[in-house]
């Protein structure tokens, strides 16, 4: 049986774009990392919440999983691996760094296989690029072929001036800040931004 690591966990979609919501799986990054991804369950569950697959979608690749446990630790790993290098590859970016080469070809192979069955189809009167149905016996495709396709949408737009890595170092997430002046410090404000307000009243004289 395949069961959820953190059952009482929320996700937090802070981040405002799907990519970066997928970097911000790892709690305290920048401290003492408390990874929220762990099973396989736990991605699928990440996953529903966000609108990435569809509930009906989510229980058939559980029950896919829970047939194939082996391939279903692998999807997991994979699925990790795709999410540090996407965090690295997008901090980089945004700071006008080359990305290191290991973890721009580990993104590149995603974006390489969701944009493989990309074409043009009508949509109201116009035409927009749409893509084929993820594998149907692959456990990560239905994941992760919608965060590459996002995270080219990211690293290729305006709105990668606008990424942000939150004020607060031990916490480390990613968002894409949207506010008028571009001044928002922390990816939420009731977390982070309140713990920063605890610190600063303790460290009072």
């Amino acid at each position: 049986m395949v069961t959820r690591s953190e059952p009482d966990y929320v996700w937090d979609f802070c981040g405002g774009q799907l990519a970066v919501d997928f970097t911000n799986t790892v709690g305290d990054r920048g401290a003492s990392r408390d990874d929220h991804f762990n099973t396989y369950a736990d991605v699928l569950s990440w996953a529903a919440a966000r609108g990435v697959v569809t509930r009906a979608d989510a229980q058939r690749l559980r029950g896919e999983a829970e047939r194939r446990p082996r391939e279903a630790r692998r999807a997991l790993e994979a699925m990790v691996a795709l999410r540090e290098s996407l965090y690295t590859v997008i901090v980089s970016a945004a700071a006008g760094r080359v990305p290191p080469a290991a973890d721009l070809a580990r993104v590149n192979a995603e974006v390489a296989a969701a944009c493989a069955s990309a074409h043009l189809a009508p949509r109201r009167r116009r035409l927009a690029v749409a893509y084929g149905a993820p594998d149907a016996g692959s456990l990560t495709q239905p994941i992760t072929l919608p965060v590459a396709r996002a995270a080219v949408d990211l690293l290729t737009s305006d709105a990668l001036d606008r990424v942000r890595t939150c004020a607060d170092e031990s916490c480390a997430w990613l968002f894409v800040d949207t506010t008028r002046n571009r001044t928002r410090r922390w990816c939420d404000m009731r977390v982070c931004g309140n713990r920063d307000k605890v610190r600063r009243f303790r460290a009072r004289p």
